[in-house]
């Protein structure tokens, strides 16, 4: 766990340059220091465990922040494309059954064009708020978990 890196996203980059205010001075602090090559470890020797985790939790739930573990040097995650296909069909599957085809345009263009794991998250939990708004909550979480299972992620999608 203290081996965990984490970067700033492009929305951490514009809070630095910008300083809208919704971060503490700790927190800001945190976001210019995460460099992506410093480890949580070496963060605690900046301020306290408490500090750095409220911090770093705020950081991630305005999405200032991502972590870099298991990334590559290109910050491709290591996605395996079978079980990106897996993840695309039980998406395919819900959306005919339970959405109507609300996700018909994107399934068909866009999903192929994710490279990451940040882009599969943000994609992930967009279906899974849509499966939820239509009152399929239970089974929104059935396949996610089964997206989690075939991604090797242990049920860590964020903000689900």
């Amino acid at each position: 766990m203290d081996q965990q890196c984490y970067r700033k996203t492009t929305k951490g980059n514009q809070e630095i340059a910008e300083r809208s205010g919704f971060l503490s001075s700790t927190a800001r602090r945190l976001l210019i220091m995460l460099d992506g090559k410093r480890t949580r470890g070496e963060l605690l020797k900046a301020m306290s465990l408490d500090e750095l985790e409220e911090s770093l939790a705020r950081l991630e739930l305005l999405k200032m922040v991502e972590e870099v573990s298991g990334l590559n040097q290109a910050g491709l995650a290591g996605i395996d494309k079978q079980a990106l296909a897996q993840v695309y069909k039980m998406m395919f599957m819900s959306n005919q059954q339970y959405l109507a085809g609300k996700l018909d345009r994107f399934l068909e263009e866009d999903f192929a064009l994710i490279q990451n794991r940040a882009g599969l998250e943000t994609v992930l939990e967009h279906w899974h708020k849509l499966l939820c708004d239509a009152g399929h909550e239970v089974t929104a979480y059935a396949y996610l978990k089964q997206i989690n299972a075939a991604l090797g992620w242990n049920n860590k999608i964020p903000s689900l």
